[in-house]
């Protein structure tokens, strides 16, 4: 068995200010966990029963403070975590596409999506993109309403001539 890792005194103290200052219940918790392995120098059942945790989640904690500081435990959980870009990059590189479309170009997901891979220099799932999209408000455009290359005077005389409701092939004609 290792031998148990030992605080300093500073340490100590400087847990002990962290524990009286944090308002949030599970950063509490996640301090007195490390504060009575430190200051007490309880097992690990004991301080998983006194605070609620299971014994791998005691030792994660305790794993984490003695890697990095008190500055570990108070940070929360949440957020994202495996960001190509942060958020105003984010904003600056569709500021480039908002731009484009501005100037009357047709933007795309897929367009987007190849361009965000140059830029972070890998390839990103579809997801990756359409996260970013709705994350910065931009909305989805719906589909033309007519073809392009489509006649008018042909779509015109259609209405026309066509029924008023649809019946299947061999039902006599209401007309």
């Amino acid at each position: 068995m290792r031998p148990r890792q030992v605080a300093s005194e500073e340490q100590v103290q400087e847990l002990e200010l962290a524990m009286k200052q944090e308002t949030r219940k599970m950063q509490q918790r996640r301090l007195q966990c490390v504060w009575l392995r430190v200051k007490h120098d309880m097992s690990t059942e004991a301080v998983a029963q006194a605070t609620g945790f299971c014994v791998s989640q005691v030792w994660r904690i305790w794993s984490q403070y003695f890697r990095g500081s008190v500055a570990v435990l108070r940070k929360p959980k949440g957020g994202r975590r495996n960001e190509c870009l942060t958020a105003p990059e984010e904003a600056e590189f569709l500021k480039t596409h908002l731009a484009q479309a501005q100037q009357g170009w047709v933007l795309t997901a897929r367009k987007i999506k190849e361009s965000y891979e140059k830029e972070v220099g890998h390839k990103v799932p579809d997801s990756t993109v359409c996260r970013m999209l709705k994350r910065h408000h931009w909305r989805k455009v719906s589909t033309r309403p007519t073809h392009p290359r489509g006649d008018p005077a042909a779509r015109a005389e259609f209405k026309k001539n066509s029924a008023r409701r649809w019946l299947p092939p061999g039902w006599p004609s209401p007309v």
